[in-house]
């Protein structure tokens, strides 16, 4: 009998989702296809680095998130608030190199949807140019923080 829980938890552990790793971080596949692509998040935050972040991305196949829809959006927040403290957790948007126009960091192209946290963006103290997710919508933060990012791959 005790076989049998063993092996049927076994299965629910791999049908909720996959482990796969990256540098030593954890990455959990927590998407079953969406919208065309499946994402992953980080396990343990670290300090951020685009450049970093997006390279770890493109080792799996995929890039820093670009979400490009309200419904896009909604899904990934739901899912980082299940998974983490979705305050904690970096996408690929960003305004360097050109303060308060945001753009996706691995195309370069103008980020499709953009829902701000009330008061956002606000370039505190003229350092916030990244953008992590928050319960109440989008906000800038400085890329020098410490946090989670989400990779996403296409299908």
């Amino acid at each position: 009998m005790a076989l049998q829980t063993v092996f049927l938890l076994l299965l629910v552990v791999l049908a909720i989702g996959t482990v796969q790793g990256w540098d030593g971080n954890i990455a959990y596949d927590f998407s079953h296809e969406f919208e065309g692509s499946r994402y992953f998040i980080s396990r343990y935050p670290e300090p951020f680095d685009l450049a970093k972040m997006n390279r770890r991305c493109k080792a799996y196949g995929g890039y820093l998130v670009q979400i490009d829809s309200f419904i896009e959006f909604r899904y990934l927040k739901f899912e980082a608030n299940r998974r983490a403290d979705p305050s904690l957790v970096y996408t690929g948007i960003t305004d360097l190199g050109s303060e308060g126009r945001f753009y996706n960091y691995n195309d370069k192209k103008p980020a499709a949807y953009l829902t701000w946290k009330r008061g956002q963006p606000d370039n505190w103290a003229g350092k916030e140019h990244c953008v992590h997710i928050t319960r109440w919508g989008f906000n800038d933060i400085g890329c020098d923080g410490n946090g989670r990012y989400m990779c996403e791959v296409k299908v």
